[in-house]
């Protein structure tokens, strides 16, 4: 089935590569990017953990080994109110800084973010250390290690709560329970040219993260894996065709994937629609990007659509970034590339 799937696609590019006159190293850019994409569609999907519409932008979240590989210091700050109009839907808030160090073979990353839904809370912070190593004039491959903190609580006194049933033990009444827990994560990153492939599990160690004191069954924090991978299709002098996916694994559950297109004009301004399967039926959003790059300065907005089922019951999410670069008029600084 895959065999055969790479196989159509591949006559299919060839003939595109006539049109648009591509290289062989755009060949292979396009390929790796439909092929994490059939990983993605053998599966139904389901979302995991905070998602970001606009995760392409700020990837050291979900991978520590992205850290530092633009070159430049940077900040980021990203805030998504999902399911708008939906009483206690889930809103997060996440701010990052990220930079190289002796050149840019070692880079160093931090994470702090806060996400809230209903009664729950859930702060966390990490700190990421990548390492770099030059595989050719184009390829380069890093290797990212973090360290995590997570702080959960839930508010049981929050006046908007109801239990369904009095007297349950799982429920400490007019009260506010929270923990804190500690995890490491891994993370993998090949960039060839301007494609790039990432592979991570930011939280690795199997965390009890259950609020239940009373009970011998508890919840239990299993790993995440993401596997993300995108490219750079020049189609003139100005404009730029940009593909990206990101899948979402987690052991036992099905798989969630993000499919993106964006069109870059004169490396400054980016429009895009993204498809993210999920939910159930057709899927669980198409989403709209728009950002815009002024010199130091990134402005970035997203609007998911939801198409699933929970569609009655809101207006769709919101989402906003904005990330700040500390150029240097410098010969030993490189300047930022647009794709990362």
């Amino acid at each position: 089935m895959i065999c055969f799937f790479l196989l159509e696609n591949t006559i299919k590019i060839k003939k595109i590569r006539k049109r648009l006159n591509m290289n062989n190293s755009t060949i292979f850019r396009l390929m790796l990017v439909l092929f994490v994409a059939l990983l993605g569609t053998t599966t139904s999907q389901a979302q995991q953990e905070n998602q970001y519409t606009q995760f392409m932008y700020n990837k050291l979240y979900l991978n520590p080994a992205v850290a530092g590989v633009r070159g430049i210091p940077s900040i980021t700050a990203l805030y998504r109110n999902q399911w708008i109009g939906f009483e206690g839907s889930p809103k997060s808030m996440l701010a990052s800084f990220d930079a190289p160090l002796f050149g840019d073979r070692v880079g160093i990353g931090i994470n702090l973010s806060n996400h809230t839904i209903g009664i729950m809370e859930n702060w966390y912070g990490s700190m990421s250390y990548s390492y770099k190593i030059q595989l050719s004039d184009e390829a380069a491959l890093r290797f990212g290690l973090q360290g995590s903190v997570r702080y959960l609580n839930m508010d049981f006194s929050n006046p908007d709560f109801n239990a369904r049933q009095s007297g349950d033990n799982s429920i400490i009444t007019n009260a506010v329970d929270d923990q804190f827990k500690g995890n490491f994560g891994l993370g993998m990153y090949f960039t060839y040219a301007d494609t790039y492939l990432g592979i991570s599990a930011p939280r690795f160690f199997p965390n009890e993260i259950g609020l239940n004191n009373f009970e011998a069954i508890v919840a239990t924090e299993v790993p995440h894996f993401y596997v993300m991978a995108g490219t750079l299709l020049p189609l003139n002098k100005k404009i730029t065709l940009s593909p990206s996916v990101l899948a979402k694994y987690v052991l036992n559950a099905p798989f969630d994937l993000d499919i993106n297109l964006c069109l870059v004009y004169d490396e400054r301004v980016t429009a895009g629609i993204s498809y993210r399967i999920g939910g159930t039926g057709t899927g669980d959003s198409v989403d709209f990007m728009l950002l815009y790059r002024m010199n130091s300065i990134t402005i970035g907005l997203a609007y998911d659509l939801s198409i699933s089922e929970i569609r009655t019951y809101n207006s769709g999410s919101f989402e906003g970034l904005v990330r700040y670069d500390f150029l240097k008029e410098r010969e030993d600084m490189a300047n930022p590339r647009f794709f990362d």
